[in-house]
């Protein structure tokens, strides 16, 4: 009776076991995984301006759109823009620039937003289209422009040879070894057509990740009224002094505005 017993309870244990160890049951969970795409720009949390050449992988020339601005309705962060393309009215938001009423200006891409409502104004955009930044049409015209004769000015052996002293505790920007000036690169840019050099010089303006480059905007102290751009796959903050080499490229048209009588490409940041 005993042996009866014991066996009895052992296999109840067992039992027990097999039950606790039987399959789980997975309840389902309701909470959707589907979220909005946001371009950031008008987030309160990120004000990161969403640039879209990062996300889209395709040439700068797909969905490149030029439009003429009707008008515009600025804010302290932001600016709101009624424009036409192709007969086309409609409106697009950017984080804040200077926009010229009547001008024609360049962007890449657009995120839809419907139902878009503006606290500032008070107003809802039935539809907006929210963008990276404007371009105007002739941008590189104000920049990289030769007005020095050519066929005048000292040759790139020279101008490497010649070196001025900067006087210490200034605000000067020193040469690193072996860079030119800008001044000299603008008097004769003939001389250095096609050829890598080395400039230093403070980044005063940043143009990122336009056309998968980088638009470096340099200046030197030695001919700061040039507006002198170097291309590159590095950002450099604005206010930082670089070292960069490139090469020097003439009479260069990338289109959408971007048109250099002088420019240097792929630049490599060595400092």
């Amino acid at each position: 009776m005993k042996i009866l017993k014991t066996i009895s309870l052992f296999s109840f244990t067992i039992a027990l076991i097999g039950c606790n160890n039987g399959p789980k049951v997975i309840t389902a969970d309701n909470t959707s995984t589907t979220t909005e795409f946001s371009s950031g720009i008008f987030s309160e949390e990120n004000n990161t301006v969403l640039d879209e050449t990062l996300t889209n992988k395709s040439s700068f020339s797909e969905n490149l759109h030029k439009v003429v601005v009707n008008e515009v309705l600025p804010t302290s962060r932001y600016v709101y823009m009624n424009v036409i393309e192709a007969g086309k009215q409609f409106w697009v938001a950017t984080g804040k620039q200077d926009i010229t009423l009547g001008n024609t200006y360049y962007y890449h891409g657009g995120l839809l937003k419907t139902n878009f409502e503006s606290k500032e104004y008070k107003r809802v955009f039935d539809t907006i289209y929210l963008v990276t930044s404007l371009v105007a049409e002739g941008h590189g015209n104000n920049t990289g422009n030769l007005t020095a004769d050519f066929s005048e000015g000292t040759s790139a052996s020279q101008t490497n040879s010649e070196r001025k002293d900067i006087p210490t505790h200034t605000e000067a920007i020193v040469q690193h070894k072996g860079s030119i000036k800008i001044a000299d690169l603008v008097a004769n840019p003939t001389a250095y057509e096609g050829m890598t050099v080395q400039l230093t010089g403070k980044c005063f303006k940043i143009n990122p990740n336009i056309m998968n480059r980088n638009w470096i905007h340099l200046q030197d102290g030695s001919k700061d009224d040039y507006d002198l751009v170097i291309t590159s796959n590095t950002f450099v903050p604005e206010g930082k002094v670089i070292t960069i080499k490139a090469e020097v490229s003439l009479n260069r048209d990338f289109g959408a505005g971007y048109r250099y009588d002088l420019i240097l490409e792929n630049g490599t940041v060595i400092e």
